[in-house]
C-alpha cells in the first residue's frame, strides 16, 4: 500500500497517460453509499475494485472521484490524519484533472500532516510536496520552487520522485495541471539510476 501511494504521487507522465477527463453517468456512476463502507486503504488505492477514486480516475471520471472522496471524507469512516491527508492530496490532484484548480487548491490546503510520521511510511517530505501543489494551483511561483528545491535536495528517493513532480509543474507554470502532467516536454530527464 504504501508503495501505491508513492507511486501515485509519482506519476512519470512521459511513460503513464492519463486518461481524458468524462463525466459520463455510463463509464462514472457508482454506489456512493457502498463506498461509503469500504475499509479506507482499499477504498483508497484499489485500481481493480469498482467503484473507489482510483477506480474513477482510471477511467477518467476524475470529478466523480473528487466528489466521491469529498463524500467519504464526511460520511465514511472516521480517518487517522494520514488517511484525511492522502484522500485530500487524491481528492486534490482529481479535482485539477478535472479542470478545477481553484477547488483543487482548497483541497491541497487541507492536505498537510500534523501527525507524527510511523516507522512503517516511506520517508518523504509530505508538506513540502503538498505545498509545491497548492503553489502550482494558485499560481505562487516563488512558493513551487522552494518546496520542488527542497525535495530534490533532501536526499531521499520519495523526495526525488515528487521534486520531479514539481518540476513538471515548475516548468509549465503558465499550463493548466492537466498538460504541466501529461506533456512529455514538462518533464525533467529521470535521474541516473545509481
Amino acid at each position: 500500500m504504501l508503495l501505491a501511494i508513492l507511486g501515485f504521487l509519482a506519476v512519470s507522465p512521459p511513460q503513464v497517460t492519463q486518461p481524458a477527463a468524462t463525466t459520463d453517468p455510463a463509464v462514472c456512476a457508482v454506489d456512493v453509499e457502498a463506498q461509503m463502507a469500504r475499509v479506507w486503504s482499499d477504498y483508497e488505492f484499489s485500481y481493480d475494485v469498482p467503484g473507489g477514486p482510483m477506480w474513477l480516475a482510471d477511467r477518467g471520471c476524475y470529478r466523480a472521484a473528487a466528489d466521491l472522496s469529498r463524500d467519504y471524507l464526511a460520511k465514511g469512516p472516521l480517518l487517522s490524519v494520514r488517511e484525511q491527508a492522502i484522500t485530500q492530496l487524491h481528492r486534490a490532484r482529481n479535482l485539477a484533472y478535472a479542470g478545477d484548480e481553484s477547488a483543487a487548491a482548497q483541497a491541497a490546503a487541507g492536505a498537510r500532516r500534523s501527525d507524527q510520521r510511523t516507522d512503517q511510511e516511506i520517508p518523504l517530505d509530505w508538506n513540502s510536496y503538498v505545498q509545491g501543489l497548492y503553489a502550482f494551483l494558485v499560481r505562487d511561483r516563488p512558493l513551487l520552487d522552494a518546496n520542488r528545491e527542497r525535495l530534490l535536495t533532501s536526499g531521499r528517493e520519495g523526495d526525488a520522485f515528487n521534486g520531479r513532480n514539481l518540476s513538471a509543474l515548475s516548468t509549465c507554470f503558465s499550463r493548466s495541471y492537466t498538460e504541466a502532467m501529461t506533456d512529455p516536454a514538462c518533464w525533467p530527464p529521470a535521474a541516473p539510476a545509481h
